[in-house]
């Protein structure tokens, strides 16, 4: 679960992102609004590896607390705020952070993973 001031971080870029968007269906904003929300919070704004964007396009389409479909952008960064395990995952289009998306400690320790190139195999398989 998001912590307190990670949770209030992702709801304020999202009321930024109405209210600036109205119109826009995208649900975007100008990137550097939760960049600096971010470093506002001492966290850390973490541009993603092109590996571990193509995984999360596939965790956000599966994912049932996301919209329909895969994620706007072709790239995405990772917002941490200090003393909390968990993060939010923004997919980034161009100048513009979309959609944010919870990532919870499971879902950041695989992306290490992806970034450092281990594969592991769980479970019996067939």
């Amino acid at each position: 679960m998001l912590s307190k001031r990670l949770s209030l971080l992702a709801a304020a870029v999202t009321a930024i992102s109405a209210t600036a968007h109205a119109a826009d269906v995208s649900h975007c904003v100008d990137v550097s609004v939760p960049r600096q929300a971010v470093q506002a919070h001492q966290g850390k704004w973490i541009e993603l590896t092109q590996d571990q964007w193509e995984f999360l396009r596939g965790v956000y389409a599966m994912n049932p607390l996301t919209p329909p479909g895969l994620p706007y952008g072709d790239k995405a960064a990772l917002a941490k705020v200090d003393g909390n395990a968990d993060g939010l995952i923004f997919f980034i289009d161009g100048d513009r952070a979309c959609t944010p998306m919870a990532a919870p400690q499971a879902l950041l320790g695989l992306m290490e993973d992806i970034a450092a190139a281990k594969i592991k195999h769980e479970g019996q398989g067939l």
